[in-house]
């Protein structure tokens, strides 16, 4: 099969957006009144995670400014269980790709794996605390509010996961994910619960973005409020996810994957590929006739490079079905290998078919479609359904082939722009 010509589409979505990040956050802080809660001199812990927050780095800015007004003594926290290789210093190396340094926020950043234990879960499971977060004075978690990668579930990725598999650092993240799924969705909200028995926690800072990646809400949250409130900006969340414009996709071409844009390179949501045991994926629930489920139904997915602020970790890169050799000399396997182990989701390790390049990765996918066909009648140039995204943080922007530009032409939300083109590669086969 020919690779088909694309049109560049941009999505629309109606969703609010936050202009003024440090006025709005210092607004809710001075609502909240935070320095009732920080005497002076008191050391006050920060937890920054791996993920590319937006507005991460304005958010801790002010936050630091804020309690240093109160008297108080700043330092941030890597938060992020056993990512960073499970080390000290590739954690504190993951802050600074994502601007987090001690110059940038004039703030010392206290890194190490040592925790302390601080009590057990009705379950009879330890649950840990970062070492120096637990000798502070108080603690403030900050965190997105977001659907996890792995699970579905009334809450799923925020304040509650940052206060034990970030807090917790690579120990308790292994505790819980031994439990595999049925861990993530009972040890977490019921670990955090023993966090916030030990009244460290002074306040938790959620963060709710809308489908371009800009923060849309921001609230500061008594600690006693955050299991229950998580659940409702949970839905807010969900309301705001950038979902795929389609319900069925032949190939799905994704430019970058990589450790700052998912927790698995690339959004299990977005793509409908979760690889964990026990967690139907779309294509299950789609052959035993339940549907789609707000998922999209993709035959074959490439991925074409995994980026440098992933420091070669490709946990998730098991999700694709074609990676290219320039994607797989990038990969540590030694990083990798431990996120991937501590997660017990081994199918997320698995390393795809290896094309010689993009063009390559592009021309096996097309012409070993067959499932779909099945479905949907032969595919040829003119009605195969190829997209082509930078990421799965792709904020609507994307270039979709002729059979998925009929299927969305008329949409309201949609606005295609200029005229078909042909794909352009370079000499090295790799797209332009």
């Amino acid at each position: 099969m020919d690779i088909p010509k694309v049109i560049q589409l941009q999505q629309f979505y109606p969703h609010p957006e936050i202009e003024d990040i440090r006025s709005e956050l210092t607004n809710k802080i001075n609502r909240f009144n935070l320095s009732s809660r920080i005497r002076a001199g008191d050391q006050i812990a920060i937890t920054v995670g791996s993920r590319g927050i937006k507005d991460i780095v304005p958010i801790i800015k002010q936050l630091i400014i804020e309690i240093k007004k109160y008297g108080g003594y700043p330092f941030i926290i890597p938060a992020m269980g056993s990512h960073g290789g499970g080390t000290a210093k590739g954690q504190k190396k993951i802050l600074k790709s994502l601007g987090i340094t001690e110059e940038n926020l004039n703030a010392p950043i206290k890194s190490s794996m040592k925790v302390i234990k601080v009590g057990e879960t009705e379950y009879n499971t330890p649950v840990y605390i970062d070492r120096y977060a637990y000798q502070a004075d108080g603690i403030i978690v900050v965190n997105r509010i977001k659907k996890h990668t792995d699970y579905d579930n009334i809450t799923e990725s925020g304040l509650l996961k940052m206060m034990t598999i970030g807090l917790g650092k690579q120990k308790q993240a292994e505790v819980i994910h031994s439990y595999g799924v049925w861990g993530l969705k009972n040890l977490i909200p019921s670990s955090a619960r023993v966090v916030l028995n030990t009244k460290k926690i002074i306040a938790g800072i959620a963060i709710v973005e809308n489908a371009r990646g800009n923060t849309a809400y921001l609230e500061v949250l008594d600690p006693t409020d955050i299991p229950e409130r998580e659940k409702v900006l949970y839905k807010l969340a969900r309301k705001y996810y950038p979902w795929l414009p389609f319900r069925i996709c032949d190939v799905l071409v994704i430019r970058n994957v990589g450790k700052n844009i998912s927790g698995t390179c690339m959004d299990t949501n977005l793509i409908g590929r979760k690889g964990v045991w026990g967690e139907s994926d779309p294509e299950k629930k789609y052959a035993a006739g339940k549907g789609y489920f707000g998922y999209p139904l993709i035959e074959r997915i490439v991925a074409l490079n995994l980026t440098k602020e992933s420091y070669g970790n490709a946990i998730g890169i098991g999700q694709a079905d074609i990676i290219t050799k320039k994607l797989f000399n990038k990969i540590n396997l030694k990083i990798t290998y431990n996120n991937v182990i501590t997660t017990t989701f081994l199918d997320k390790g698995k390393i795809p078919l290896i094309a010689e390049n993009d063009l390559q990765g592009i021309r096996i996918a097309l012409n070993s479609l067959n499932g779909l066909m099945r479905i949907e009648g032969k595919k040829n140039t003119k009605n195969v359904k190829l997209c082509i995204i930078d990421s799965t943080s792709h904020k609507g922007e994307m270039q979709v082939s002729e059979g998925l530009y009929k299927e969305l032409q008329d949409r309201k939300d949609i606005k295609f722009i200029g005229d078909f083109f042909s794909l352009k590669f370079d000499k090295k086969g790799n797209l332009i």
